[in-house]
Parts: C-alpha cells; structure tokens; sequence
C-alpha cells in the first residue's frame, strides 16, 4: 500500500507527542497493530489512521481531547464523504423515534442546533426537540421517555446523522456560548 509522506509525518508527530504513551493505546493496540484504514490511502488513509488508530476516537477512554477528535473525523468525512471506518455503527434514534426520522428526511425542519461534546439539541419549527446525549449515551424526543439507549459508536453516528441533517436543510449547530452582560 502506498502511504503518503504526509500520512508519516501526521502518524510520528503523534507518536512522538504521545510519548510512553504511543505503547499502548486505550484499546491496547499501536497503530502499526491494527488494519481498519489499510484499505484507504493518501490523505483519508492519515486521517483514518489518526481517528481510529493512534488516537482511538472511536473508544471511550480515547487517548485524545474531544475538540481533536471532532476535527480529525470531520476532515476525514471532507475527503471521503463517509464516517471513519471505525464508525460503521448505524444511529436507531431514527427507527425507534419518528422526530428523529423526519428531521433526518426532511420531513420536519430545524429552527435551531446547539451542540457541544457531549450533546446536540434540536429543536424543531414544530417546537418538538430531538437530544443526543453521548455521555448518558441515549437519544430522546421532547426531553422524555423513551429514551433510546446508545453504544458510543452508535452516539457519534447519531451526531453525524442528525449535524448532517441539520446542515442539509441550510442551517448549523453552535456551541453554546455564555456571556456575562456589560451590566454584570
């Protein structure tokens, strides 16, 4: 397999940053282990490397910050079009819940998206709100039962899902931002 020479610099600036810890990831596996990105290559195979390999994204106990992570996985879905490959998890909030079908389809449109790491929030034209919840790991409609549990795969493929749906119909997620007001 051909590997660019940026995917090599990208891969060692990691493992010299990691330090003692390059050895062993959260999942106990070096990136030289393991062979989820072999079938990429250039950039999308660096980009995969680093998302699902070296960095461990797709594990709980990740060995990066949530914030690198997001930027790692969204310059990979820039270049292939798809999630890493170690997000092959499907999101059920959509077959479990009808709001979370219909935003994804169209059907229902989005007035307004705040996400952060740990949640995105949606909230409908309708008034109906769809929540993504990764650390409690479910999904939920208008803050109530049922809630949808969620494996972390399964998390960040809601939150692409319903970001991705959100973006289709022209409008963005924020973070939430708090100010103090000039008064205060």
């Amino acid at each position: 397999m051909r590997r660019s020479v940026w995917t090599l610099v990208l891969v060692g600036a990691m493992v010299l940053g990691a330090g003692n810890a390059s050895a062993k990831t959260p999942d106990k596996q070096t990136p030289s282990q393991e062979t989820i990105c072999d079938s990429l290559s250039g950039a999308e195979y660096g980009l995969c490397t680093a998302y699902c390999e070296a960095m461990d994204c797709d594990d709980p106990n990740k060995s990066a910050s949530d914030q690198a992570c997001e930027a790692v996985r969204r310059n990979f879905e820039n270049k292939a079009g798809v999630p890493p490959p170690c997000l092959t998890a499907t999101c059920p909030c959509g077959t479990a819940l009808t709001l979370f079908q219909d935003i994804t389809s169209g059907a229902v449109q989005v007035q307004s998206c705040v996400a952060d790491e740990t949640i995105i929030f949606v909230t409908t034209t309708t008034g109906a709100t769809a929540v993504i919840d990764s650390t409690a790991l479910n999904c939920s409609v208008n803050a109530g039962p049922p809630l949808v549990p969620l494996t972390p795969n399964e998390a960040m493929a809601c939150r692409i899902t319903l970001r991705k749906a959100v973006e289709a119909q022209g409008r963005q997620c924020f973070f939430p931002e708090f100010h103090a007001s000039p008064n205060e």
